[in-house]
């Protein structure tokens, strides 16, 4: 049996294992220990994704719920795609297409930044179409009920002028920041199991972003055609499909990063009074947006340039975060799970393996060799994440007697699919004393 790549756990840890980032809510307590005889023979495995529904009700509920959503919300995206038809002048497919192209984009990068722990691809759709539809709904009955108001104090010239010379500034950004980030703050409440970090604010939030730049790319490339035809489509899909596609989906990444925030250190309450702290940072950010591009307009090359450099700026600040904040995630997980370790649930190796890239990869590549080994392996990244995020929500109060007793049923289901792999392993071990040419 070959030694283990991470095997020197007590030298990487001298002072007891890996730390949790700062800001994460510390150990509420000690786990209840394993029973005697837990880890027995694990140590012997050679250890060279992914959160998904526990099977309880109060879970199955929420995706059907999700699931009746996703199917309203996509058959109003298709009553918004018919209704902004009627002005898209004979190049419908060539409109709508144009305007995949940057949320296909995000949805991609989203889903490379979601390797670690992959979200159930309900939870990724319904942000997706929340923003395309039910924020640019939001949005739209806001504006007109300001306009209307407006027109009745002051009249509707006046309305008219004023609305031209401030809205994108001062009304468009708190608006839409706000249609879009509502959804953020009722996710964390009504799925809090799947809101346990940073990364999954900026995570829902980019894909929020991602949706509500859909449909206001719509409008926006079919009116371009109608002031510049061919010349003004193309101008206007290079300028928000291609040097800005990110800017929507960083003002409400930014909203869903500070909920995550809150929701990995504090309980329920902590993300709804996070909620205005992020709305105001992503409002003024697509303030400035909006503001920059009305005020460089006139300055040709120039007002480009300054435009595309702006661009550049926010799709730094967006990558930047993705990255930090899935290091932070790997990182908390790790130490999460390493509390299973003194506690007897999890060996050093475990935790090297369960907790890092490497060992994941090592480790697939390695249970792979066995029959049903590749299978198991899978399930147990899975039970690992479900774990490290049960063990967080535990540190902050969330879930009660429900979630300690799903995490009593994630470490059993641990330590039978341990089980399994290791009678993998041993069968194959015993089949090769008997044929010792058969591997």
């Amino acid at each position: 049996m070959t030694q283990h790549p991470h095997s020197s756990y007590s030298q990487q840890y001298p002072h007891g294992g890996p730390s949790r980032p700062a800001w994460y809510a510390p150990s509420t307590g000690p786990i209840q220990q394993a029973p005697s005889g837990q880890l027995t023979g694990a140590s012997r495995i050679a250890y060279p994704t992914v959160s998904r529904p526990d099977g309880s009700t109060g879970e199955l509920v929420r995706i059907i719920l999700a699931s009746i959503a996703i199917g309203l919300l996509g058959f109003g995206l298709l009553l918004i795609i018919l209704f902004q038809s009627l002005t898209f002048n004979g190049l419908g497919i060539l409109i709508v297409l144009l305007s995949l192209v940057p949320m296909a984009f995000i949805f991609l990068v989203v889903l490379w930044f979601n390797r670690w722990k992959k979200r159930n691809p309900v939870w990724l759709v319904l942000p997706l179409l929340w923003g395309a539809v039910m924020a640019i709904v939001f949005t739209i009955v806001v504006q007109t009920l300001g306009f209307l108001g407006s027109t009745l104090v002051i009249g509707f010239d006046s309305s008219q002028s004023l609305f031209d010379l401030l809205y994108p500034v001062l009304g468009a950004p708190p608006i839409e920041e706000g249609a879009k980030g509502i959804f953020l703050a009722v996710f964390a409440l009504a799925a809090r199991r799947h809101f346990t970090g940073p990364l999954d604010g900026f995570i829902y939030g980019s894909l929020v972003g991602a949706g509500f730049a859909f449909t206001e790319n719509l409008q926006y490339l079919s009116g371009s055609f109608d002031e510049g035809q061919f010349v003004g489509l193309a101008i206007t899909f290079v300028l928000r499909g291609i040097v800005s596609p990110l800017s929507h989906s960083l003002f409400t990444a930014v909203a869903g990063v500070v909920i995550g925030f809150a929701a990995a250190r504090w309980q329920w309450w902590a993300a709804i009074l996070a909620w205005p702290l992020g709305w105001s940072v992503g409002t003024f950010l697509h303030a400035l947006w909006n503001f920059m591009a009305g005020a460089v307009g006139g300055l040709g090359i120039l007002g480009l340039l300054i435009i595309v450099g702006l661009a550049l700026v926010y799709a730094v600040i967006w990558y930047s975060l993705a990255f930090v904040l899935r290091w932070l995630e790997v990182r908390k997980d790790r130490a999460m799970l390493d509390e299973y370790r003194q506690a007897g649930w999890l060996t050093p190796a475990e935790v090297d393996t369960f907790g890092t890239w490497r060992g994941r990869s090592q480790g697939k590549r390695w249970a792979a060799g066995y029959h049903g080994g590749a299978d198991t392996f899978k399930k147990m990244v899975r039970t690992t994440i479900n774990l490290a995020n049960a063990r967080q929500r535990i540190n902050v109060h969330a879930g009660g007697e429900v979630e300690r007793e799903r995490e009593k049923k994630l470490l059993t289901d641990f330590a039978t699919q341990r089980t399994q792999l290791m009678n993998s392993v041993n069968s194959a071990h015993s089949y090769q004393a008997h044929y010792p040419g058969a591997y």
